[in-house]
Parts: C-alpha cells; structure tokens; sequence
C-alpha cells in the first residue's frame, strides 16, 4: 500500500468561491434564522442582497472576516473598491478578486493495492484538517463516529471540511435544548412583563408579575450567551455517522 500526501494547494478560480459562498449560505441558513433561506446567490447578487441574505455586517468586517476565512491580506481600502457601493458591486466582482490570491485544496489520489482510492485521500485529508483545528486525530479510523468531533470542532466541518468539496455536505442539524429554552425563556419572560406592566394600572398585583417576567427574561438572556459558546449537545450531516461516510460523501 503506497500512501502519499493526499492534499495539494492551487489557486483558486472565480466559480469554486462562488461554490464556497453559496454552501456556506446553506449551511448558515440551518442554524441562523436572520439568514434567508430563499436567496439564491449567484454571480449577478449584488453584495446588497448578498448581505441581506446572510446578514452579514458592514464592509470593513466583512473584508476582514473574508481575509480570515481564505487567508488573504488584503487592505481596508482594496476591500472597499469590491464591496462598495454595495448595490451596484456583486459577488462575481467579490469572487474574481478572492481568487486572484486565494487556493483551494486539491485532493491527489492515493493508491491501495496498485487502485487509486479517492475516499482514503479525502479520509487523511480530514484528519490534517482536523489535526490543524488542535482535535487529536490519533484514534480517528474510518469506522469512528463524526459526532464528538464535529461537536466540539464544528467550524472545522463548516469550514475547511466542506471547503474540500463545497455543496457535498448534506445540511447541518444542530442540537441546542438548553439554548433553545434560554430563547423560549427570553422571548416568554419580557412578553410576560410587557403585558403584566400595561395591565397593572386596572390590576396592581400583576405589577408583581411584571416583575417576575423581568427576571425570567434576565437570566435567560445571560443564559443565551452562556450556552450560545458551549458546544452543542448533537449535531447531524444527514445520513452521515462515521469518517467513512463522510470521506465518500465529500468524494
């Protein structure tokens, strides 16, 4: 068995950004629910209606989370001239410019018993990926379940992961019942003190209400933010349990 590197960096083309922006689109629309999951992006969107669909925040973060995200070092001002005005600028402008110094990974074949295998290059790919995110990778076999993993290092699914094959990942389903409660309790909590505060004035022991409805939204929202950070309790990628299954569905 003759097992190489299984990953290689070429630059990156206009289309694969797209690709990129779009399953990142997707996969947000699972989770955040001030993303649109009607918008179709493409490469006439204008970054208005690109930022509309993912909400995503003003031109100057925008340029540095994109920096971050395909390790660029572009200025301030370069991502300006692409992102403003941003009703007449669009995502071919924006991926045009991403390529022109971002890469993508390309997965070189592996040979097991004198047969290319693409599942085991885009298999040892994961685990660089995964390596690279601080997970200890040392007992990661085909066979081993994703879950605990994509856990606790989700952006890594989210990001690189999927970056391997944009689009391959079937939708994320993320399990937070402690933060969907903090929601239920915030949203429940002021509605309860709002109504109680308007009424107190024709029945004073609401005021009393009120008052409770103050303190449930209170700690929920401190509790929003709190388990907002902590990892979620499950999260699924569609039929996909183990490395294996995702290996071939990213191949």
């Amino acid at each position: 068995m003759n097992m190489t590197s299984s990953t290689a960096n070429t630059p990156a083309t206009s289309e694969y950004v797209l690709r990129v922006l779009v399953d990142s689109h997707r996969q947000q629309c699972q989770w955040d629910d001030a993303a649109d999951p009607d918008a179709k992006l493409t490469f006439s969107t204008t970054v208005d209606d690109w930022r509309d669909a993912c909400d995503l925040l003003e031109w100057r973060q925008l340029g540095h989370a994109l920096n971050e995200a395909w390790g660029l070092t572009h200025t301030d001002e370069e991502w300006r001239g692409v992102l403003e005005p941003a009703d007449t600028r669009t995502l071919c402008d924006v991926c045009n410019f991403i390529s022109r110094n971002a890469t993508m990974p390309e997965l070189r074949p592996i040979r097991i018993l004198g047969k290319v295998c693409k599942p085991a290059a885009t298999f040892l790919a994961i685990r660089s990926i995964l390596q690279d995110a601080g997970a200890d990778v040392s007992k990661i076999a085909p066979s081993t379940p994703i879950d605990e993993y994509a856990r606790h290092h989700l952006l890594a699914f989210l990001g690189p992961i999927s970056k391997l094959a944009p689009g391959a990942l079937p939708p994320m389903k993320m399990h937070k019942p402690l933060y969907d409660v903090c929601v239920i309790g915030f949203g429940i909590g002021f509605l309860t003190m709002g109504v109680s505060f308007a009424l107190c004035h024709w029945v004073p022991h609401l005021l009393a209400v009120a008052a409770l409805g103050l303190a449930v939204g209170g700690v929920s929202y401190f509790g929003i933010g709190f388990t907002a950070r902590r990892p979620p309790r499950r999260v699924e990628f569609g039929d996909i349990r183990t490395f294996r299954d995702l290996a071939i569905a990213i191949s």
